[in-house]
């Protein structure tokens, strides 16, 4: 290209002198010349001499002049040409709708296109047509795509296939899946790209199962069949991918780079670590080890599956690749990528250094990688500096990067400038709903929560199963049955009840909301329970004073074969706590460790106290302190001066308060605790001292509650 392009300026000026003698077709195939090799000048002086010799007022040169403009992506010179010509024909108009569409503005596209039907100077063929439909796709213009669909019906076009083949595309890219399948069923006789593109539509629109059927209907899928529903499962994240990958294997279809990469996506996902390395075995055997579309995927994969040292070894095996500076950013954007995921922070600003050093551009996966590693370190200063990089770099409007950044401040805190960057993103998708959302959770700012969910709904985006988990979070911190309902009801109509993310959520929310009837019937209603969905049961009902439902339940888990985990057992200790069963507790605390490999926490050890000492076993609670793993904290001492009151032990409440006094001297319920036993015993005079003292120095505060009215 660059010997070309040289030859061409070397002999530009004879070919000046020469043009006027020289055919149209000479003119022609150097102004398409200049268009191919991006020469942008050569192009312009030679636009000037056809103005000179007059040669631009024929069609045909004008035409091939603005198709060399489109090239350079030169559009307002393109433009100003198409105003100047004396002549147009059809040719002039589609290229100038095709020419918009290629540079990224379709709908100044169709403003050319709408100017032709209104000027009625050229009747539109079907490249027109194919031209102004893509044009439509790209800007979701749908009621226009129909329009050009009943031109096309009129016009009797429907026998050209790669036509039709664009409509076809149109309707699914504007998610009018209906209309794609009338027209895929009736309209004519689809080849394979028409099979590919309804299939790619079912798959879009996650309707996996029309997508599968409609496959296997097909004649004879080709390999872009097979990479189009293995895509498909892949962006849905589903174990499905690695079946229909070995479908293809089967079927004798050779795999590609991209078949690959989306099964690697899919061990990643969902931590296949093995199947990963099995098929990293057979990217070796197909040799695309090198290749950097692989190369990305496969330290994706291992960087998601926490083998972050497979993707390090896997990534200095690339310092020789000799690639587009393009696939070099890809390579490191995805080892940057796991360093953020697994927290390698240093080694991820260290590799941010070191992509500068190298001159490569930094792009919208870099910076929101190296946000995320601010988040990360929780370091404000340094997420500052790259949102002023970000600025500069003009990625600010990126909807990516836009989204980090609304996560980064509202991780720190604040959200009113999170609030205003989420304001300014130019398109808002789930994520971007999604992460602020659960950040406002975080941040127990529970009515703004409620607010951002009803933009959602009244915006007619799509609400996933994590949003709405977020959101019965929300209505749990502020005990707000009602709202919890209204948002079940969500659930059930957007077909998510049966989700395990949205079932152990909507347990929760009724068990805390007090609700544990509702809780129950959720919970007997799940054909298939986790670990998580048993948990939160247990719990809610010790939460709910049915203590011995809880301990019945957790017998279950045992005989079911499910493993508990360590808020399992805080679960049924508090059940048993409740109800003051100190053998079967004792039972339960041993059990955790010999049986089941969990270590107790300090928490356990707290309610196992509390327990003992409610029941009056203080020397065995104090034995329990004294031999246990861990300092013992405010939360035991407190709940063992609490049993001190309702015992009137009165010798081990003055010893524990002495020690309470020494390590929190400012918490009044140390205070207000010792007052009460002293007033259960009749020692009004030590009583009422404390009582003085705490009104002097102003250590208890108002108590506050929330409740919910009905109005």
């Amino acid at each position: 290209m660059r010997t070309s392009k040289c030859h061409l300026i070397i002999h530009f000026e004879f070919f000046l002198v020469a043009a006027v003698i020289m055919d149209l077709n000479t003119i022609v195939g150097a102004l398409r010349h200049c268009g191919r090799i991006q020469a942008f000048k050569n192009g312009k002086a030679l636009h000037c001499q056809l103005i000179k010799y007059g040669f631009w007022r024929d069609v045909f040169v004008a035409n091939n002049l603005i198709a060399m403009y489109v090239d350079f992506t030169s559009m307002g010179d393109a433009e100003n040409l198409f105003g100047e010509m004396p002549v147009r024909n059809v040719v002039t108009w589609t290229t100038m709708i095709s020419g918009y569409t290629i540079a990224g503005s379709p709908v100044d596209g169709l403003r050319i296109f709408n100017l032709m039907s209104e000027s009625g100077s050229e009747q539109p063929n079907c490249f027109t047509y194919s031209a102004a439909l893509k044009a439509c796709a790209l800007s979701g213009n749908l009621e226009l795509g129909k329009s050009i669909h009943r031109s096309i019906s009129g016009d009797k076009l429907q026998s050209d296939t790669v036509l039709m083949n664009t409509v076809l595309d149109m309707y699914v890219k504007c998610g009018s899946l209906s209309n794609a399948r009338k027209v895929f069923d009736e309209d004519f006789l689809p080849n394979s790209n028409s099979w590919n593109t309804i299939i790619a539509g079912y798959l879009k629109e996650a309707q996996m199962e029309e997508a599968v059927n409609l496959f296997h209907k097909m004649p004879k899928p080709d390999t872009v069949t097979w990479n189009t529903i293995i895509s498909g499962f892949a962006h849905k994240e589903s174990p499905e991918t690695l079946k229909f990958l070995a479908m293809m294997h089967r079927e004798g279809f050779k795999l590609d780079q991209f078949t690959f990469s989306c099964a690697l996506n899919t061990c990643g996902c969902l931590s296949l670590l093995t199947v990963g390395k099995q098929i990293h075995c057979c990217v070796v055997k197909s040799g695309f080890e090198l290749s950097c579309f692989t190369g990305s995927a496969l330290i994706d994969m291992y960087s998601k599956c926490s083998a972050i040292g497979e993707a390090i070894k896997w990534f200095d095996q690339y310092p020789r690749y000799q690639g587009s500076v393009h696939d070099k950013l890809s390579l490191y954007n995805s080892m940057l990528s796991g360093y953020a995921v697994n927290k390698y922070n240093v080694a991820a600003l260290d590799l941010v250094s070191q992509i500068h050093s190298l001159g490569l551009p930094l792009d919208s996966y870099t910076f929101s990688s190296s946000l995320k590693v601010s988040v990360n370190l929780f370091d404000l200063k340094l997420g500052l500096q790259l949102h002023g990089i970000i600025i500069t770099s003009g990625y600010e409007s990126d909807y990516v990067v836009g989204s980090v950044l609304t996560d980064f401040y509202a991780e720190n805190g604040n959200i009113k400038d999170a609030l205003k960057l989420f304001q300014k993103l130019t398109r808002k998708d789930i994520i971007s709903w999604s992460s602020l959302i659960a950040c406002c959770v975080k941040k127990g700012l529970n009515l703004l929560v409620f607010s951002l969910f009803k933009d959602m709904v009244y915006l007619d985006f799509e609400v996933d199963q994590f949003v709405l988990s977020s959101v019965l979070k929300a209505c749990c911190n502020i005990v707000a049955l009602e709202a919890g309902k209204q948002v079940h009801a969500y659930c059930v109509k957007s077909a998510y009840e049966m989700e395990e993310v949205i079932i152990t959520s909507l347990i929760h929310m009724y068990t805390k909301c007090g609700d544990i009837e509702a809780g129950l019937t959720l919970f007997n209603d799940v054909s298939r329970r986790d670990t998580i969905c048993w948990t939160e049961i247990i719990v809610g009902c010790a939460q709910n004073g049915r203590a011995t439902e809880a301990i019945r339940l957790f017998q279950e888990m045992l005989k079911s074969g499910v493993e508990p985990n360590e808020i399992t057992f805080l679960g049924v200790l508090s059940a048993c706590k409740n109800v003051g069963l100190t053998r079967e507790a004792w039972i339960f605390l041993k059990a955790m460790e010999s049986k089941h490999g969990l270590k107790p926490r300090i928490e356990h050890y707290c309610c196992m106290v509390d327990l003992l000492g409610r029941a009056g076993c203080f020397e065995e609670a104090e034995k329990l302190i004294a031999v246990m793993p861990y300092e013992p904290n405010e939360t035991i001492w407190l709940s063992l001066l609490g049993a001190c009151g309702i015992h009137n032990n009165i010798e081990l409440a003055i010893r524990i308060a002495q020690n309470l006094f020494a390590v929190s001297p400012q918490n009044p319920s140390i205070y207000v605790t010792l007052s009460n036993i002293y007033a259960s015993l009749g020692m009004w005079t030590d009583s009422t001292k404390l009582r003085e003292l705490i009104r002097e120095t102003g250590m208890k505060e108002a108590g506050l509650s929330w409740i919910v009215v009905r109005s």
